[in-house]
């Protein structure tokens, strides 16, 4: 599908828009199929069972077949390229006054002919395909006008008796994440939900979602505002444990940012003696990198507990409590690999527990944990969250 990975997330929100409108207006034992996404087709992070394109146009005057050649010849290419995948193919169609859309196998071959110079490379790769069989594993959808069906999600929802006042930064973006959560488990069996239980879940929580989908919608600066509201409590108090741990793999400029990050925290959370329990940093990393930002860390006067004097790791040292001496602590945080983390045996849980970035949490115990999902890929927009600047 190659292009960008925004029109695939554009995609499918356009998807769970639609999957959420259904729920809302489903019966309460109705159950709702979620059509489920896997990772790494060929899009920077999405992609799978359903392979989706999105061309949205608010201001075209006039629909032409034309225009969808592009991401039709990207799909096209993608079917040739990967046999037998089974991937169903998805168009998301957006144009003024909603004209009937219908692709053909004519369509396809106007397509695979056109004279446009910029899809000249394109035609050619795509030269062969099976036009018959992409049909078969192709649909093409027009949709509302987005603005249109998140307002008309939004107002389903406060009919159903949420609080208006919390419907655009805490329910919506949360119905979304739901929705995005149940479509990436394999099992369809797993995707499958009720509207009473959808509703149930829904009004449980109490903290905005924030996601790559969620940060997507156009409420990103509400959405980032409140979630720095409902973490600020937490974050001012002085006497509470706080675990950390980092995915980098979605993280833009990791590298860039990592020490600047974790000298920010520790330089606003722990730097007074009466902020008495150190941080931990957990960090997904190979060795060589998480000693390189260690040794990156000491640099920056910010001494990290490797839990090793040199080369073997003492859990008896690692939660020792640090030497203060005229008011300086002998070290500012504790510092782990990911995976050594999730082999200690914690004697105390952490109060806090964020969670930054995008990993896999799921057999960690957090009973009597407040766990905080941050997943942003901005550090900028995580530092404004958690309050630790003012600006992003």
């Amino acid at each position: 599908m190659g292009r960008s990975a925004d029109y695939t997330i554009q995609g499918f929100l356009y998807q769970f828009n639609q999957t959420l409108s259904e729920l809302l207006k489903a019966a309460d034992d109705a159950t709702i199929t979620i059509e489920g996404i896997v990772e790494d087709i060929e899009v920077a992070t999405f992609a799978g069972i359903k392979a989706i394109q999105c061309k949205y146009h608010e201001t075209q005057n006039n629909y032409t077949p034309s225009i969808l050649y592009d991401p039709l010849l990207q799909m096209m290419k993608h079917f040739k390229s990967n046999p037998g995948a089974k991937i169903q193919y998805h168009l998301f169609a957006h144009f003024p006054n909603n004209p009937a859309v219908n692709i053909s196998s004519n369509e396809l071959k106007r397509a695979l002919n056109s004279k446009n110079k910029e899809l000249k490379d394109l035609i050619a790769e795509v030269d062969g395909v099976d036009i018959d069989g992409f049909l078969k594993v192709f649909a093409v959808s027009v949709t509302p006008k987005y603005s249109d069906l998140m307002e008309e999600n939004s107002k389903q929802i406060e009919a159903l008796g949420f609080n208006k006042g919390e419907v655009e930064t805490l329910f919506y973006p949360n119905a979304i994440q739901i929705i995005a959560d149940l479509s990436i488990k394999h099992d369809e069996k797993l995707r499958k939900i009720t509207k009473k239980d959808f509703l149930e879940i829904l009004r449980r929580i109490r903290s905005t979602a924030v996601s790559q989908w969620t940060l997507a919608l156009k409420t990103r600066y509400k959405i980032l505002e409140t979630r720095r509201k409902q973490l600020k409590e937490n974050l001012n108090a002085n006497v509470r444990l706080r675990h950390l741990v980092i995915f980098p793999k979605f993280l833009e400029q990791f590298d860039d940012q990592i020490v600047l990050f974790i000298k920010s925290f520790i330089d606003k959370y722990h730097f007074k003696v009466s902020h008495t329990h150190t941080p931990l940093f957990s960090l997904d990393a190979p060795q060589e990198l998480f000693d390189e930002i260690a040794e990156r860390l000491i640099g920056k006067d910010v001494t990290p507990n490797l839990g090793r004097p040199v080369k073997t790791f003492s859990e008896a040292n690692f939660f020792r409590e640090p030497m203060i001496q005229k008011d300086k602590k002998e070290f500012a945080l504790r510092f782990i690999r990911w995976d050594d983390y999730k082999k200690l045996a914690l004697k105390t849980k952490a109060d806090d527990f964020f969670v930054i970035g995008d990993g896999d949490i799921e057999n960690l115990d957090f009973k009597d944990v407040n766990l905080e999902i941050l997943g942003a890929e901005k550090f900028d927009e995580i530092k404004y969250m958690m309050g630790i600047s003012n600006a992003y």
